[in-house]
């Protein structure tokens, strides 16, 4: 097969140098290229000139790049320019590592589509995956590799460099895009990762002329992870690469990106000291009736009385169909009936749902924001739609989940066994109904685990965590004989940089504590604040 080679953005490369207030027919194509890489605005400019707007747009390309800041169009920039880089767009700003957004489910699928003949048998997929074990490696992430016909999360292509959902013309390597909240090329699922099979020759190693897939690949899963461009030379996720080349390993830059997006993993059942992440003390309880085995904070002391057992008693889990990847989400108003809805992302708590089994086989599941239980109508005439409603500890909301593939589960309703499904359409709200089993992936339903529940108990004495529900008892936080109810049940969510939220399920309070000694540290839940006293710390002994 004949060498493929291209040079990059040879219209960039050929126009001439100029400063501020020139003008020249060919500093087009220099424009061009600040306008597709996030560097100058449409319709602020004037053309072949190099004006203000033009100079602003150099300088922020010459920082991110780590060039001399002239704001000329001179040979530095030129020669960096005239490299192959990736087709995402840079920063609004140079920075080292930038995030976007992150996937809601930290479970990821990906499949292959056609292959690369530049490359014998199928090697660029095994070096595609070593890229994929890379990110898994650095953060809390799981990958499957599934069919085609799976409707996977990502999808991995070599494609002509004229790739009608981004092109790829000149000079771009390959491109894919951002999760689902902040994409910028397509707006559903699949999400991307093209290679230009036209114009670049793809390799596996380093090789004259060549660009080792791998490389390449470990670029642009940072992208399809929520990682922007970095300006920090010599990062994976740096915009530029040059052939006969590998860089298979993430620096302190990517990692430190990747870690800010995907911060440790929820808690296992396990035995756990647990700080208060805004004033480092560590929780801890009373343990006599006269203090009313309150909750309190105190400095490290290093015994089992700083020491709590979590036991799972349920989880929190993003929900998706798997025909089209929409989230299980719900009407929060009586005006529309309560109605399970399907929704685009939205990565927040009325699209978390709290599973707990209830010993039968079959589990109740509620709706985070407002603990609301899903139950459904039994009546044709009502469409049998699912709804949320308040407890009625009956069949019509217990539902039995069947595994059926890797995170895939069908559900059905207890008292009825039809199958949850949901109409695809926005005239009918894409609204969640039951139906009889029809076997497909309408009613296949892919669980993303973002939480947990848990019973936590006090080491020293066994006592359950519980908490009063009125104020005259200010909602302290105790320690009580075991009670089986949600009062001692408790939801831990991640809440960022390794910190984590605790809700008590019976409510939805969230633990804090006061950070005074005139209330002893005192231990108590109060409605949501989105701050550090709010947020607990979990080390595992």
């Amino acid at each position: 097969m004949p060498q493929k080679s291209i040079e990059p953005f040879a219209a960039v490369t050929s126009a001439r140098t100029l400063s501020k207030g020139q003008e020249d027919p060919g500093f087009t194509a220099v424009q061009d290229f600040l306008l597709r890489f996030g560097y100058l605005r449409p319709n602020t400019f004037k053309a072949n000139q190099l004006d203000e707007p033009t100079e602003e747009g150099l300088l922020r390309f010459q920082r991110q790049h780590g060039l001399p800041t002239t704001g000329v169009f001179d040979n530095p920039t030129r020669d960096m320019m005239g490299t192959h880089r990736c087709g995402m767009p840079d920063p609004a700003s140079a920075i080292a590592f930038s995030i976007g957004c992150s996937w809601p489910n930290p479970n990821l699928t990906f499949a292959f589509e056609d292959g690369t003949n530049d490359i014998g048998g199928a090697a660029e997929f095994q070096a595609v995956r070593n890229a994929v074990a890379t990110w898994a490696a650095a953060a809390p992430l799981k990958f499957t590799e599934v069919g085609r016909n799976q409707n996977p999360d990502i999808a991995i292509d070599w494609r002509p460099a004229n790739d009608p959902d981004h092109s790829m013309v000149g000079g771009i390597l390959a491109h894919a895009d951002f999760p689902p909240g902040c994409s910028v090329i397509t707006d559903g699922l699949p999400k991307p990762l093209h290679f230009d099979d036209s114009e670049h020759q793809w390799v596996v190693g380093s090789v004259a002329g060549g660009f080792d897939v791998e490389t390449v690949a470990l670029h642009e899963f940072g992208h399809l992870l929520g990682l922007q461009h970095s300006n920090v030379a010599g990062s994976v996720m740096f915009p530029t690469v040059s052939s006969n080349f590998t860089k298979r390993s993430l620096t302190a830059d990517d990692l430190g990106g990747v870690k800010a997006l995907y911060p440790a993993g929820i808690p296992t059942p396990g035995t756990y000291t647990i700080r208060q992440k805004s004033s480092n003390r560590f929780l801890d309880a009373h343990e006599i009736a006269g203090k009313d085995f309150r909750l309190v904070t105190r400095p490290a002391q290093n015994n089992d009385t700083q020491r709590w057992e979590l036991a799972s008693v349920g989880a929190v889990f993003a929900i998706r169909q798997k025909v089209n990847g929409r989230f299980l989400d719900a009407h929060d108003s009586a005006a529309n009936d309560f109605r399970l809805v399907t929704r685009t992302a939205q990565n927040d708590a009325s699209q978390r749902w709290i599973v707990v089994p209830v010993g039968d086989g079959s589990s109740t599941l509620r709706q985070l924001n407002n603990l609301r239980f899903m139950d459904a109508h039994e009546i044709e005439g009502e469409d049998f739609r699912l709804v949320t409603r308040p407890a009625q500890n009956n069949n019509t909301q217990r539902w039995l989940l069947t595994n059926v593939g890797t995170n895939l589960f069908t559900l059905q309703q207890k008292s009825n066994n039809r199958f949850v499904d949901a109409h695809e359409t926005s005239d009918k709200d894409f609204s969640v109904v039951s139906r009889p089993a029809q076997n497909n992936d309408s009613q296949r339903w892919i669980f993303g685990q973002v939480g947990a529940v848990f019973t936590v108990r006090q080491k020293s004495n066994g006592r359950f965590v519980d908490a009063h529900e009125v104020s005259a008892n200010d909602f302290a936080v105790v320690t009580r004989p075991n009670q089986n109810n949600d009062t001692q049940r408790w939801i831990v969510m991640l809440a960022g940089n390794g910190s984590f939220t605790i809700q008590q399920l019976s409510g939805g309070r969230f633990v804090d504590a006061y950070e005074a000694s005139d209330n002893d540290f005192g231990v108590v839940t109060r409605t949501a604040k989105n701050n550090d006293s709010q947020r607990w710390l979990f080390d595992k002994l």
